[in-house]
Parts: structure tokens; C-alpha cells; sequence
């Protein structure tokens, strides 16, 4: 959110708190992240994005994270799927 917006907000009385760094995973997504081992071990396999190991693949470069897969954010909280 720009510096702009941010000062019509608070003259409003409303607090802008950050978010952390962009890029990260979002609450509805560290439930995710917290199961990738045990769900690997069961023979699933989450995104790069939920691994422990995870390093942003944007470091080092002057790239937007949005550009990158595992800069995206999951949009959808549930997911169900069935092979028949």
C-alpha cells in the first residue's frame, strides 16, 4: 500500500499494520507448511512454497516475488480432489 493511502487511513483512525516481508506464507498457509513432511512421508507432495527448507527463489535479484511460483499465494483454502 502506498505512503498515500496509508496517511488518509490513519487520519481516518484506522491502523495499516505490516504484513511481513511479501512473499510470505499467509496464515491460512502455514497450517500447510507446518504438515509438508508428514504429508511427504505419506507420499504427497506440497509446493516448493510449503517446504521447511524454503528460501524465496527471488533473493538476489531485482525481480518482483509475483514473478516467481513460489511468490504466488495459495487463493483458495480448500482443496478436494479424486482420481475417480
Amino acid at each position: 500500500m502506498s505512503e498515500q493511502f496509508s496517511a488518509r487511513f490513519s487520519r481516518l483512525g484506522f491502523q495499516i499494520r505490516p504484513r511481513g516481508q511479501r512473499g510470505e506464507l499467509g496464515e491460512n498457509e502455514k497450517w500447510w507448511a507446518e504438515r509438508q513432511k508428514a504429508l511427504e512421508q505419506a507420499g504427497y507432495m506440497l509446493r516448493p512454497r510449503y517446504h521447511s527448507d524454503r528460501k524465496f527463489s527471488w533473493a538476489g535479484t531485482d525481480k518482483s516475488y509475483l514473478y516467481f511460483e513460489d511468490g504466488q499465494p495459495q487463493r483458495v483454502s480448500v482443496v478436494i480432489s479424486s482420481d475417480g
